[in-house]
């Protein structure tokens, strides 16, 4: 046997990730971090319907209600969370936000009626959308610039992974009633895990005294909002998958309905496999925009696809053609979210990084609440055109996001060097 077999890196799945995260420590811990709190939100977000069905005995509408209130309340938390986070300890507020949401889940397991599910998933939701500006605010101050991009398609690949199983789990607890338990209780576990991971990180260096800063600067900077918007209308990919194909499949198709089940079996394996690919050349902010222009091509692609079991009603053109879809959705949603990554920290300046990140966040919790009612309502209601209408809305996205890109940059060039300029008056002073 080599000498060299010991080295060697370790088969299987915790070779896989290692082989992902690379030989660097703070590398590793990010992917750990990350593994641990997408395996228990894959179990309580895939085991949630089942638990609060037989366990707590909501009925469909309590948690439609639920779940709706949680998505608004996710919209209010992704720019104050970036603005708390550029004024305290990014591994702290980590930490504390993390500990919450174990907690929420936890308490998941004491829940007794409808109110109580309100007010809980609401609190989860504002703290769980907190996490997208901190995580992102602590990883541009801890990782360069131009890799910052690539990680964050590395950990999506983590992310992707870990929910899958999170799923498996869900799937055991879901098989008996003696179980259900195990889905509040296991995701509280692997959240409180990822808080205690989160203190292996190195601690952030202490915040720049903030000079002449606007009150939410971020959303009064109408360039930057610009660019959030268009990729809103971009990210349309998730709402079509999840949403809308299903919906299309099972009632204006031949298609037999166990396919459906396999969009998201394909599109998570998809995303597992090439993420990180795609991430490649969108890490400045013009490679970034003309990554999204890419997306909204696919997207496009994805509709004419589905135009085709319009005309063809038999069920293996369906098939193929839903197919089609769902693979050219998949390659939307690498693509876009590269894009947004690049688009995100390349556009947001140094004295407020964790606000315009948090601020980039509205284009998925815009897509997640608006998205499902106006996209749904054009397919079924309008058919084909109304597919014809959704691909022209995200062909012209494509095509005004280069320069509405470009005009974000030189605003952000400008604010920044006029807070520079403000920073070092005061700092003479």
């Amino acid at each position: 046997m080599s000498t060299d077999a010991a080295e060697r890196p370790k088969p299987g799945f915790l070779g896989f990730l290692a082989q992902l995260a690379g030989e660097d420590s703070l590398r590793r811990s990010l992917v750990a971090v990350r593994f641990a709190a997408a395996t228990g939100k894959g179990v309580l977000l895939s085991g949630s319907v089942v638990y609060f069905t037989l366990h707590v005995h909501l009925a469909a509408a309590q948690i439609g209600f639920g779940l709706t209130a949680a998505g608004i309340a996710s919209l209010v938390s992704s720019v104050l969370f970036g603005m708390v986070a550029d004024r305290m300890p990014r591994r702290l507020l980590l930490f504390i936000n993390f500990v919450v949401i174990a907690v929420g889940f936890g308490l998941y397991a004491a829940i007794d009626n409808a109110y109580e599910f309100y007010v809980v998933a609401m609190v989860i939701s504002f703290f769980d959308t907190g996490l997208g500006p901190t995580e992102g605010a602590m990883i541009a101050s801890l990782i360069p610039d131009g890799e910052r991009v690539r990680l964050n398609a590395m950990m999506r690949t983590v992310f992707n992974i870990g929910f899958s199983a999170g799923i498996g789990i869900a799937a055991l607890a879901a098989a008996s009633r003696h179980l259900l338990m195990l889905i509040p209780f296991g995701s509280a576990a692997l959240l409180g895990l990822a808080a205690l991971l989160v203190l292996r990180l190195p601690k952030d260096g202490p915040r720049k005294p903030l000079v002449r800063r606007r009150r939410f600067g971020a959303i009064r900077d109408l360039p930057y909002v610009g660019v959030v918007g268009l990729s809103s209308v971009l990210s349309s990919h998730m709402t079509l998958l999840m949403v809308v194909l299903p919906l299309w499949t099972l009632h204006r198709t031949t298609v037999p309905h166990f396919v459906v089940p396999m969009f998201l079996v394909i599109n998570t394996v998809f995303v597992i496999l090439f993420q990180v690919r795609a991430s490649k050349g969108a890490e400045t902010v013009l490679g970034a925009a003309r990554t999204a222009r890419i997306a909204g091509v696919w997207i496009a692609a994805g509709c004419a696809a589905v135009g085709v079991t319009v005309f063809v009603h038999q069920a293996v053109v369906g098939i193929v053609a839903i197919m089609a879809a769902v693979l050219a959705m998949s390659m939307a949603e690498i693509t876009q979210s590269a894009s947004a990554w690049g688009l995100a920290f390349g556009l947001a300046p140094e004295h407020a990084k964790a606000e315009y990140l948090g601020t980039f966040d509205l284009h998925i919790g815009t897509q997640n609440v608006v998205g499902p009612v106006i996209l749904a309502g054009l397919v079924i209601s309008g058919g084909l055109w109304g597919w014809g209408l959704i691909a022209a809305a995200v062909l012209l996205a494509a095509w005004l996001i280069v320069p509405a890109a470009r005009r974000s940059a030189v605003a952000m060039a400008a604010l920044a060097a006029h807070h520079n300029e403000f920073a070092e008056k005061a700092e003479t002073v």
